[in-house]
């Protein structure tokens, strides 16, 4: 009995030596992560000072390489007509078009001057959340900033894209509501390409036609042929044809993150 006791005892004290160590090697590890936090931050609080620099990130817009100044003279050179600030603008329009199809789950909340090839990625990416039960939602979405990136001529069709910074909530629930990625309290900051493209070469715009949307505002027929002043089919006068031949034709988010679509 009495080796049954000094064995308890001698346990007892091995544990409280343990969960004493443990307390003491806790403290100590504190200590050097505040002293770090303070050399780092210029406070004591190691864990506030996470906090406050995950908020921080959360909020702080993410920067762009702005190309603007040196691709718009040549732009302006190959299309004098284009109307640049006309087409920021509508670029993050049609962004926040986006937005609203994909949460809305109806691609017909595009803007008008999507092309048929978005309208269809969009219609995608609707699907397969609606197979999974599930929706993606866009909330406090704000740009900060909108710029040229870069300027692409192969011949036959010329690309404006436009990189827009964005910040917003963003989150998908699935069917009971509940959410499954994302959150709706903690703001991102991100960057979307959009995508404006001119098709300059006839032959690829008769081939294309249906998929940028280049009709007749009259009888719907497509235009094959930019610089028509009528309407091959119904003969009615067709007018700023190379107006609508800008489609915004792209919309990918830059993330290294995974993404529901």
């Amino acid at each position: 009995m009495n080796s049954f006791l000094i064995g308890v005892g001698i346990v007892s004290v091995l544990v409280i030596i343990a969960v004493v160590s443990v307390a003491i090697g806790f403290v100590v590890l504190r200590n050097k992560l505040n002293r770090f936090s303070r050399d780092l931050f210029g406070s004591g609080d190691f864990v506030d000072n996470i906090k406050k620099q995950k908020q921080l990130i959360s909020e702080t817009p993410k920067s762009i390489r702005s190309m603007t100044s040196i691709y718009q003279p040549l732009i302006k050179k190959d299309f004098p007509d284009f109307d640049y600030e006309h087409y920021r603008t509508k670029a993050q329009s049609v962004l926040r078009s986006y937005f609203n199809a994909i949460a809305g789950k109806s691609p017909s909340l595009l803007q008008e001057e999507c092309s048929l090839t978005l309208i269809n990625n969009v219609s995608g990416i609707i699907e397969d959340f609606n197979s999974r039960n599930a929706t993606q939602y866009f909330d406090q979405a704000v740009m900060h900033d909108t710029q040229i990136t870069r300027y692409i001529k192969d011949g036959k069709t010329v690309t404006i894209v436009f990189e827009i910074s964005v910040g917003y909530l963003a989150y998908t629930k699935d069917g009971s509501g509940r959410i499954i990625f994302g959150s709706n309290t903690e703001k991102q900051q991100t960057i979307y390409e959009i995508g404006l493209v001119y098709i300059q070469d006839e032959e690829m715009l008769s081939n294309m036609g249906e998929a940028f949307g280049i009709h007749c505002p009259n009888c719907g027929a497509p235009i094959t042929n930019l610089g028509s002043k009528f309407c091959e089919y119904c003969g009615s006068a067709v007018t700023e044809v190379n107006t609508r031949a800008w489609k915004f034709n792209s919309i990918r988010e830059q993330s290294f993150q995974r993404k529901q679509y």
